[in-house]
């Protein structure tokens, strides 16, 4: 250990690489799958075409699925730039390099290629990949031949020094420059490079681009690139029924329509598939994204805004960047500009629709009005048109606002769903409408309607507003049953309700549990001030009024089950009977459940049921343990 302060000599290493690790990722990682290698093959092949600018009579790329080829290996022969000794050495021997990409031509924005591990993900359908490949700019300079293994290594050689095989790689680079990639099948891989995996796989991936791809079967060539997009179709009939098919075969069905985008900024074009059935706003739309006619994916998400979730696009761009694993687009300011612009385009349509056609947005609003509600809360002018068009759930029906407004002065709404339970039944009877306001955006927009309608009032109802509708017994009706309700009073006394007794339509209503505000928020501060010091607790009772901090049973003397409870002779079963009145009504009410009110439901309903029980079943008697018998030889029978 030396003794000026250094702990020792400083040595620099290089990383270690370890391939079998690095395919292992990109095969469960990366990639989605093993089929992708297509695509990585396929993708190359358009670079290096696109990047020699000139064309020869060859395809782009010709494939010759391993069924197909003398060897038993899938070919993959090109007519691009091709790669001398050097390019082979930093674009395939080393996994990342990207500092010839300039020199080559690799950095341009018009390639689909950007990151140099396209050629790893054939490692997951081989155990070695042969590239033999010429520059077209080197004159007579010889191929060269590189063979990189799964374990790691390669081997790199001039391909004349290996000996001219027999094949057609040799006409093909005879005839122009290019790179023929072999790929020998791994065990279990063999139908991914069959030839009809291999022309399923080049068609779903490259059937638009603008080159020519080229796969041999047994029965000849098959030609699965150089398509017209459906949006791109010139004459309007054929556009519309190829885009509704591309919906119906690769969009999740029969649209409802197919609405043409374009976003210049992004060389963007294609089609946004309004969906023709009910969609979930939790399960989000995938998308079918091209890049120069490469399809990308067809399960990209986030292409459109999240109000916008039926709705489901078929896309070409040219300047959105691929992810890593080229199956998603990368979060930029560019994507968000196309986001916003698809969902402005869509909601252009929505106008439209409206002004043209309202019967046809009634039918779209049957579909996706959560949607349409989530994008009109926040836009004024879409507000002012759908509004008086969207179906509210009332206690007298399904209606909209409009119709609603042309029967009452007064626009009522409850906060949930549960306060809509409670109060619905009894102003119903009295005929009061009410508006559902607990679903999703709905009581938002119903306060809202004074922005459409300045005229209209808006009023929020709760439990408690049922008290201006119920009435008072009589005195003498009240004489008659005070022995009875101060029983089931007592009853209730140990869950903290206070009883009373009111008469109410409609009849068929038992009972109803209502708290206000106020008891509610007593409540919540005597819980606190009970769990704190003296100090704090103090303070909080300073706070206090006084007031009762319970919920109220309005028991209803108008029911006929409340009238018969309230005559029983039986006080044990008339408690039971309060018992589950009062749970009936906590279900229905907007109110947690507490410890003691799941003990009185247990307890009432299992009571109720034994006696239910015991009115029309005997008494079962357990039966006597019976002394086993044995036979005159001493075995137990």
């Amino acid at each position: 250990m030396p003794d000026d302060g250094t702990i020792g000599t400083t040595t620099q290493s290089a990383f270690q690489v370890d391939l079998r690790g690095v395919v292992e990722l990109l095969s469960h990682h990366l990639y989605s799958g093993p089929r992708v290698y297509v695509r990585e093959v396929v993708q190359n092949a358009v670079d290096a075409v696109t990047v020699r600018g000139a064309r020869d009579d060859r395809p782009a790329l010709l494939l010759v699925p391993a069924d197909v080829s003398a060897d038993g290996r899938l070919h993959a022969m090109d007519s691009g730039v091709g790669l001398d000794e050097d390019d082979v050495r930093t674009f395939l021997a080393t996994i990342g390099r990207s500092s010839k990409r300039d020199e080559l031509g690799l950095a341009r924005s018009d390639l689909l290629g950007r990151f140099g591990i396209g050629l790893l993900s054939c490692f997951m359908v081989t155990d070695a990949i042969e590239v033999v490949s010429r520059r077209g700019d080197r004159g007579d300079e010889p191929p060269v031949r590189w063979v990189g293994e799964a374990d790691g290594t390669y081997r790199l050689q001039s391909w004349a020094a290996d000996g001219q095989m027999d094949d057609e790689r040799a006409d093909w680079l005879a005839a122009g420059p290019g790179t023929c990639v072999a790929l020998a099948p791994r065990r279990g891989s063999e139908h991914l490079l069959s030839s009809a995996s291999v022309v399923e796989l080049a068609r779903h991936y490259g059937a638009y681009l603008p080159h020519r791809v080229v796969v041999r079967t047994p029965d000849g060539d098959v030609e699965v690139s150089d398509r017209t997009p459906p949006w791109r179709e010139t004459d309007p009939e054929r556009r519309r029924d190829a885009c509704v098919r591309l919906a119906e075969t690769e969009l999740g069905g029969t649209p409802f329509h197919v609405l043409p985008i374009r976003v210049p900024e992004a060389g963007l074009d294609g089609v946004a598939v309004i969906a023709g059935q009910r969609s979930s706003s939790a399960r989000h739309g995938r998308h079918r994204v091209h890049l120069k006619g490469m399809l990308l994916s067809d399960q990209v998400p986030d292409l459109v805004p999240e109000w916008a979730f039926f709705v489901r696009c078929a896309v070409d761009a040219e300047l959105l960047r691929p992810t890593a694993d080229r199956e998603g687009l990368v979060e930029d300011d560019l994507l968000e500009h196309v986001r916003t612009s698809i969902g402005e385009q869509v909601r252009a349509w929505l106008v439209r629709l409206a002004a043209t056609q309202p019967h046809r947005l009634r039918e779209f609003l049957s579909l996706h009005d959560t949607a349409v509600k989530a994008l009109a809360l926040h836009d004024d002018e879409l507000l002012r048109i759908v509004l008086p068009l969207l179906p509210f759930e009332t206690n007298q029906g399904v209606t909209t606002l409009p119709e609603l407004l042309a029967t009452t002065d007064v626009v009522r709404v409850t906060q949930s769903i549960d306060d809509f339970r409670q109060v619905g039944a009894v102003l119903a009877a009295q005929g009061v409408a009410v508006v559902n306001g607990g679903y999703t955006f709905d009581l938002a927009l119903v306060h809202r309607l004074v922005d459409v309608r300045p005229d209209a009032v808006v009023e929020r109802v709760t439990p408690t507003d049922v008290e201006g509708h119920v009435r008072f017994v009589g005195e003498e009706r009240a004489r008659e049953v005070a022995s009875a309700l101060d029983e089931i009073r007592a009853v209730l006394d140990a869950v903290q309700v206070d009883v009373e007794l009111r008469s109410y339509a409609p009849a068929t209503l038992p009972a109803l549990l209502v708290e206000d505000d106020a008891a509610h928020d007593r409540r919540e501060v005597r819980a606190v001030a009970a769990e704190v010091d003296d100090a704090w607790g103090a303070l909080l009772g300073a706070f206090d009024d006084g007031g009762s901090d319970r919920p109220r049973l309005l028991l209803n003397d108008a029911n006929p089950t409340v009238r018969r409870v309230l005559a029983l002779d039986d006080a044990t079963l008339r408690g039971l009977a309060a018992e589950t009145l009062y749970g009936r009504a906590l279900l229905a009410a907007p109110r947690r459940l507490r410890p003691a009110d799941s003990a009185l439901l247990d307890r009432s309903f299992n009571a109720l049921l034994d006696r239910a029980v015991a009115t029309v079943t005997p008494a079962i008697e357990t039966p006597a343990t019976e002394t086993p018998a044995t036979d005159p030889e001493g075995t137990t029978r």
